[in-house]
């Protein structure tokens, strides 16, 4: 579930140049507006509180289903817009984690600016330990996601803490859509989308790697 290979991409120096440059600000600012949007929407109470969280956490799931798939798409369908893309696609990896980062900060909002009580616990050790964890295995896929990440850790190093980091999302999406469709919750289109597109993307990583194994002959010849 690696999202960026090996491929360093137009930059020789390593600088991303043109319209990508403040492309994962924009998605993080995006992620951060739309969220205190739907809150202002439907009020800075518990149900807008959690709406908007909710909110924030569907966004970043487009993001991130945009950032893996990027690849083998631009590969399967070799065009100059998607090519760009996937040269690109690290742009797309560092904005979901900003727009994860607005998702954990809307997690912990209510229990910043709502009084603990009956509807309220405060932080919790769970709540506590989930943020942490968010933000320790988005700032690990960020630092790898880095063009010189390889220097710095090693090619197998970055590699194996990109792909555990990118497939530890994809158990988290994919898990969590089955879990709503399975369980004892109301049906909701997003439980099943979700489902859908990780699988898709899944399919579409295999036939990208399958591709290129047909290929490595006509390369070599």
């Amino acid at each position: 579930m690696v999202a960026i290979d090996q491929a360093q991409g137009p930059s020789a120096s390593g600088r991303i140049a043109g319209p990508w440059l403040q492309a994962w600000i924009f998605i993080g600012l995006l992620a951060a507006l739309l969220t205190v949007s739907v809150c202002v929407a439907r009020g800075f109470g518990e149900n807008g509180l959690r709406l908007g969280s909710e909110f924030a956490w569907r966004f970043t799931f487009a993001i991130y289903f945009l950032a893996i798939v990027a690849g083998p798409v631009a590969r399967l369908i070799p065009v100059p817009t998607l090519r760009r893309l996937c040269e690109e696609r690290r742009q797309l990896i560092w904005g979901f984690c900003a727009s994860f980062g607005v998702y954990l900060l809307s997690v912990a909002l209510p229990n910043l600016v709502m009084p603990v009580g009956p509807d309220n616990e405060g932080f919790t050790a769970s709540l506590i330990l989930f943020v942490l964890f968010g933000i320790a295995i988005s700032g690990i896929i960020a630092f790898a996601a880095r063009r010189d990440a390889a220097q710095i850790l090693g090619q197998s190093v970055r590699v194996t803490l990109l792909g555990v980091g990118m497939a530890t999302f994809w158990l988290t999406y994919a898990l969590g859509g089955l879990a709503r469709i399975t369980g004892p919750h109301r049906p909701e289109i997003f439980s099943g989308l979700s489902l859908s597109l990780m699988i898709l993307a899944l399919l579409l990583r295999f036939a990208d790697g399958l591709t290129a194994k047909f290929r490595a002959p006509h390369k070599l010849a």
